[in-house]
């Protein structure tokens, strides 16, 4: 299974990128689950065909007890499994949290045991660099201009991979320089 962040700022296309290296995929004949982990929730719509998902945070804070993958995701574009973490309001509390409670359920869902997928992507918002990704292979900097500060905000998500051998697998696409 090949695990994928694409990391950057809010607002220059991370989802859209994200979500055209899924379909591509998808259209491969990979297994693909894209996991959007930004408060936002809005990383998944293109796949879903412009239709919202309910995110994973907000369903446990209703006091849902999902048992089933089913309950907290949509099949969308190709058969790609869309999930959204969701989060606080933008700006108040840690989106890290949402983060990691969706990625505990899926590991009390077994959803990559079952699943088998053979390409996972992490849509990540470059303001959440807490905790949350284990087993990276590797991070994707979408960026319009590239800055060191956007190199110093991989290494903290490396940092909390505590996934060494990570280093070396840091792509950069930029767009504009």
């Amino acid at each position: 299974m090949l695990k994928i962040a694409i990391y950057g700022k809010g607002g220059i296309g991370k989802s859209t990128v994200t979500s055209n290296l899924a379909a591509a995929f998808a259209r491969l004949g990979k297994s693909v689950i894209q996991i959007g982990c930004d408060p936002k929730a809005d990383s998944t719509i293109n796949l879903l065909g412009g239709k919202s998902l309910k995110p994973v945070i907000e369903i446990l804070r209703e006091g849902g007890e999902p048992t089933r993958a089913e309950e907290i995701s949509a099949e969308g574009y190709c058969g790609i499994l869309c999930i959204e973490t969701g989060g606080p309001t933008p700006g108040l509390g840690c989106a890290g949290r949402g983060i990691i409670a969706t990625f505990n359920l899926l590991d009390e869902l077994e959803l990559f045991e079952k699943r088998k997928p053979d390409v996972v992507l992490y849509d990540v918002l470059g303001d959440v660099v807490c905790g949350g990704f284990a087993a990276l292979d590797g991070v994707m900097l979408y960026c319009r201009e590239f800055a060191d500060s956007d190199i110093d905000g991989a290494f903290v998500v490396i940092a909390a991979t505590d996934n060494r051998e990570l280093n070396s697998h840091i792509y950069r696409l930029c767009t504009e320089r």
